[in-house]
């Protein structure tokens, strides 16, 4: 059976981030890693399920400071190696219930890849900037995990 995409519509949440970064891993393993592979650096063991195809679900289980957040999803594009788009959605303390879309764009390099992600549909630039400075830190770890 064919699966509908709806669009989530972010009209009214007009805040995002964007954060480009250098990676020495493969776009290959990095795509894998936002599609099948969230699990040890992202997502608790054993607290996930993925369905990386057009309108696939998404949930996985982050602990952060001792408390666990779920968080959900739905896969908007997938281009093997080059894109990756979901919709993201958390509690309070994330996108306040809300859906946002989080897109991943690879480029192939010498050595590497080039990452941009760009993370849109927030109330608020507080919460956008603060996103923006944790993907910041999760890209420089999954990078480590990738290429150690």
């Amino acid at each position: 059976m064919d699966r509908k995409l709806v669009e989530p519509d972010v009209s009214d949440r007009p805040h995002d981030t964007r954060v480009e970064r250098v990676m020495s891993a493969s776009c290959q393993a990095i795509y894998r890693s936002f599609t099948t592979d969230w699990e040890g650096w992202f997502a608790l063991e054993g607290a996930l399920i993925a369905d990386p195809v057009l309108n696939g679900q998404l949930f996985f289980v982050v602990e952060h400071e001792g408390k666990r957040h779920p968080h959900y999803g739905r896969f908007l594009t997938l281009e093997p190696d080059r894109k990756v788009e979901l919709t993201w959605l958390t509690g309070t303390d994330g996108t306040q219930g809300a859906e946002t879309v989080l897109s991943v764009d690879l480029e192939p390099r010498a050595g590497g890849c080039t990452l941009t992600l760009i993370h849109r549909g927030f109330y608020d630039q507080e919460h956008a900037d603060h996103h923006g400075k944790s993907w910041e830190q999760i890209l420089a770890g999954l990078d480590k995990r990738l290429t150690n």
